[in-house]
């Protein structure tokens, strides 16, 4: 008898499920993507950090799926 191998369809798939979260860098705030770790945008203000995260979560623009690189800021490390 052959082995049958496990599939892995849409809902239990290995992937992680996207989500977005609020983190304090010194003065600014910073909307970090899981799991991915990158970040997404940086605001002045907390209130309208927690606002543009939870609307992210609540729309999900590109399902569940991370955002694409090109609309993630991106940071050069430079001293």
């Amino acid at each position: 008898m052959e082995k049958t191998r496990l599939m892995r369809n849409f809902r239990t798939s290995k992937y992680k499920k996207v989500s977005y979260f609020v983190n304090q860098n010194k003065n600014k705030w910073e909307v970090v993507e899981f799991p991915t770790n990158d970040i997404v945008r940086t605001f002045n203000k907390k209130i309208d950090a927690e606002m543009f995260s939870e609307q992210l979560v609540r729309v999900k623009p590109f399902g569940d799926r991370p955002l694409p690189n090109f609309m993630k800021r991106q940071i050069d490390i430079c001293e």
